[in-house]
């Protein structure tokens, strides 16, 4: 029965995977992102149908798609660390610090879209700037543990 156990190790495998899976996708996504664009501005009401419409959001989806790309890097990285030990160090609080910046890129991103072109971009400008409060959050606790330890090590 011991290996049917779940332990740390291989929830932050899976996760893992999922962050893999997650990159995959987003890669797909991008790929097919004039496909993407066309299929929402055929199938869906837009607040605006101008004429650059169709190239502002190929260009949002590209530049979410970068965010996204550089997001899930860090977040594979962090999880890499963590199942490594190393909790505690600066490169887990400048991953969480790249991870909340993509967030927050998209959010800025993503609202006005939403205001101008689809309303469901604001949706997704705020699930995005919520989980940058949340991964900014969990930054500034993992820098305040990184200053303990350090501190921690220089007692003798």
């Amino acid at each position: 029965m011991k290996c049917w156990q779940w332990d740390d190790h291989k929830s932050i495998t899976l996760t893992r995977y999922v962050v893999a899976l997650a990159i995959l996708g987003s890669a797909i996504m991008t790929v097919c992102g004039p496909w993407l664009v066309r299929w929402l501005m055929d199938t869906h009401p837009l607040n605006c149908t101008a004429s650059w419409v169709e190239a502002a959001l190929l260009v949002l989806g590209y530049l979410c798609a970068a965010l996204a790309f550089w997001m899930l890097y860090n977040l594979y990285r962090f999880l890499q660390r963590l199942e490594q030990g190393q909790v505690f160090v600066p490169q887990t609080v400048q991953a969480l610090r790249r991870i909340s910046w993509c967030c927050t890129w998209a959010a800025v991103l993503c609202l006005p879209a939403g205001i101008v072109i689809y309303l469901p971009f604001v949706f997704l400008a705020v699930a995005a700037g919520f989980m940058a409060l949340l991964v900014r959050v969990l930054k500034n606790a993992f820098a305040q543990a990184v200053r303990m330890k350090n501190e921690l090590d220089y007692t003798i």
